[in-house]
C-alpha cells in the first residue's frame, strides 16, 4: 500500500524537473516542440520582431542567409525573427525557448555609409543540437542591400564570446545557455518584442501559384 504514494511522488518529481513555463502558459509568439528529448529542456520556436532606423545609411549589409523582401517602410528596416531551440542534451539547469529567446537576436553597427546587421546567440553542440535563428528583412525599395557571409550562425562576428566553448555566459538570461548571449563589442542589439502574429511564417510562405 505504501508503494503507491512513493510512485506518485516520484512521478511528480520527474514532472517538476521540466521547465515550469511549459505548455501551461499560452503565448501565441511561441510554438513548443512537445517532444521532450530531456526533462530539463523545452524545445520550440519563438517569434520576435524589431526595427532599425536607417537614418543617413545608404546601404544595408545582411547575413547571406537572410530572406530579403521589399518594399517596406521608408527609412526603416523591419526584422522578423524565428528563434529555435532544438537541443537533446542534459543541461545542469532547466532551459526553455520561452526565456532562451532573450539570449538570441540581431545586432547592428555602422560601416562607412552602410549599416551591417548580424545575429548573436546561436550555438551548436555538434552532437545533440543547439540554438539557431532565421530572419526575414523587409527593406525600403530604394535601399541597396548586400549579403555577406560570416554574419550569422555560431561563428557570427556579431556575437560576444569570451568564455570556454559550451559554458554558461554570465549575461545569460532565463535558465542555462551554452552560447553567447550578447552582441560583440561595437555592435548594438536590436530591440525586439514578441510577435504574436508570427509574421515570419507568413513572409516565408511561398507565393501562391498564378
Amino acid at each position: 500500500m505504501r508503494s503507491r504514494p512513493l510512485c506518485f511522488i516520484g512521478c511528480f518529481a520527474a514532472m517538476a524537473a521540466v521547465p515550469a513555463c511549459g505548455s501551461l502558459i499560452s503565448d501565441p509568439s511561441v510554438v513548443v516542440d512537445e517532444t521532450f528529448w530531456s526533462e530539463r529542456v523545452e524545445n520550440g520556436t519563438a517569434y520576435d520582431r524589431g526595427a532599425i532606423d536607417l537614418r543617413a545609411a545608404k546601404r544595408l549589409v545582411l547575413p547571406d542567409n537572410v530572406t530579403v523582401q521589399s518594399p517596406g517602410t521608408a527609412g526603416t528596416v523591419q526584422l522578423f525573427m524565428a528563434k529555435k531551440l532544438n537541443f537533446g542534451g542534459h543541461p545542469p539547469e532547466p532551459m526553455s525557448i520561452r526565456s532562451a529567446r532573450k539570449n538570441m537576436g540581431c545586432a547592428v553597427r555602422a560601416e562607412g555609409d552602410a549599416l551591417v546587421v548580424a545575429t548573436y546567440g546561436e550555438w551548436d553542440s555538434r552532437i545533440e543540437g543547439g540554438a539557431s535563428m532565421a530572419v526575414v528583412a523587409v527593406v525600403p525599395a530604394e535601399l541597396a542591400v548586400d549579403l555577406r557571409p560570416g554574419l550569422s550562425g555560431p561563428s557570427s562576428s556579431g556575437r560576444e564570446w569570451n568564455g570556454r566553448y559550451l559554458t554558461k555566459p554570465k549575461d545569460a538570461r532565463g535558465g542555462y545557455w551554452y552560447g553567447p548571449a550578447s552582441p560583440a563589442e561595437g555592435w548594438a542589439g536590436v530591440p525586439v518584442v514578441p510577435d504574436s502574429e508570427r509574421t515570419f511564417v507568413r513572409l516565408k510562405a511561398p507565393a501562391p501559384t498564378p
